[in-house]
């Protein structure tokens, strides 16, 4: 179950919880998501992928911050909203 919900294979992992008569714990509604954000990621697209990460679990409050020298850096937070210093 773990690889068809990683993978992002939404309607093979609802059909196998059903199958298995199993009572999964995660939203399936998520995956198509969470594939996004994959793809934003190995495609560069950071900043689009941190927006698609606050906006699918405010839980997680992902802080972009730059550099004097230009470097980026991405700082996680759960269950509360910090700044980077």
């Amino acid at each position: 179950m773990n690889y068809l919900v990683i993978e992002g294979y939404k309607d093979a992992a609802e059909k196998f919880a059903e199958e298995a008569q199993m009572n999964i714990q995660i939203d399936l509604k998520t995956i198509e998501k969470r594939m996004n954000i994959r793809n934003a990621i190995q495609n560069g697209m950071v900043e689009e992928a941190v927006e698609m990460v606050n906006d699918l679990d405010p839980e997680v409050n992902i802080v972009h911050q730059q550099s004097k020298r230009g470097k980026c850096s991405h700082h996680v937070y759960w269950g509360r909203s910090m700044s980077c210093r």
